[in-house]
């Protein structure tokens, strides 16, 4: 009888990330670590798993960390009252970490400046490495970095180095300075996935802060926007500087509009100037409503950049978030049907994306 150390590595790593995809089965995680341990190489490369650091006691946390000398974790959240704590047991324990997950921290409680280059080491000497065989999943350096906190300082990445960084999410509430931009953007010629929230203001980012990313623009093949916050509608249409940048990431292959109205989707998607495989949405309640909505909506599926589109995805919020109702989702699923669109939204869960 087959055992689950028999089945192929990728399809064991993709049932960790399945399983943590829901923070609600996070008491079934640790038993799943423990389960993990007893694997047999290649399958103990698989210890990938996510730490919601917010939620869980300090001590307990580090422990578990520590515990995983060695070994990766999928994602690591880092709150303001443990951000020290929590990035100090990883370098001190050689505990790699493929996502790094800042939120709400306050300058006062993260230097980067003197902790980044002993926490990503995997990352910034990830070139001098020799590669894990083509059999083996990707564990070298970290993968994502979503900057939701405010720190001080800026790693200093020497000249030549490559860093592992694909994907990136800024939020414009909580800017990190140039320099760090800087130093990380130079560096980085695997990052092709942004995600960017925009400003109260509507604005995606500040004059000054356009320039390094206009260095990266035309490496990006998936790429996010984001309008304000859940509870606060700063504005129904999009900025100029929002659908400039759009214009200006010419080798897009997908491109998401997430928390705002038909017409926002409908500006940042005629601002694409690349063909689309993947168009991703998430209507916020309050916007835009009336019966216009789903023609609005629908109308998206004629602009130029959705000639060769594959799929569209529509998402559900999570507070005040709102699905079409049964006549605008019929309306919707048949007029991407009559282009040979398919329609996805957040009940068919078993989708790869974004799409290669």
């Amino acid at each position: 009888m087959a055992v689950i150390q028999d089945l192929p590595p990728e399809l064991l790593r993709r049932i960790l990330e399945l399983l943590v995809s829901d923070r609600r089965v996070l008491k079934d995680l640790y038993n799943a670590t423990l389960v993990a341990r007893a694997w047999r190489h290649p399958s103990q490369s698989l210890l990938l798993y996510h730490m919601h650091l917010q939620r869980l006691k300090l001590p307990l946390c580090t422990e578990a960390l520590c515990s995983n000398s060695g070994c990766t974790l999928r994602l690591v959240d880092v709150n303001w009252h443990n951000a020290w704590v929590i990035l100090r047991a990883p370098r001190e324990h050689d505990v790699s970490v493929e996502t790094l997950d800042l939120f709400a921290t306050r300058r006062s409680d993260l230097d980067l400046s003197t902790l980044s280059l002993k926490l990503l080491a995997s990352a910034f000497c990830a070139i001098r490495r020799q590669r894990s065989s083509l059999t083996a999943p990707h564990t070298l350096g970290l993968k994502s970095l979503r900057l939701g906190g405010d720190f001080e300082g800026h790693p200093i990445i020497p000249p030549d180095t490559k860093l592992e960084l694909t994907q990136l999410t800024l939020d414009a509430h909580y800017l990190p300075s140039l320099a760090f931009l800087d130093s990380i953007l130079p560096a980085a010629p695997f990052l092709t996935s942004l995600e960017l929230w925009v400003g109260r203001n509507g604005e995606l980012l500040p004059t000054e802060y356009t320039a390094p990313f206009q260095t990266i623009s035309h490496q990006l093949r998936h790429l996010a926007i984001s309008s304000g916050l859940r509870f606060r509608l700063p504005t129904t249409r999009a900025s100029l500087d929002v659908t400039r940048f759009v214009a200006s990431c010419t080798s897009l292959k997908s491109l998401a509009v997430r928390v705002c109205g038909t017409a926002y989707i409908r500006d940042v998607a005629a601002a694409a100037s690349a063909h689309l495989c993947v168009l991703e949405t998430q209507v916020t309640a309050g916007w835009d409503e009336g019966e216009n909505q789903i023609a609005e909506l629908i109308s998206v599926l004629e602009l130029p950049a959705m000639a060769k589109l594959k799929r569209w995805r529509m998402y559900k919020c999570d507070f005040n978030g709102v699905l079409l109702d049964q006549e605008a989702r019929a309306r919707w699923n048949a007029a991407c049907r009559a282009r040979g669109v398919e329609p996805r939204d957040h009940t068919l869960f078993f989708t790869d994306y974004p799409l290669e």
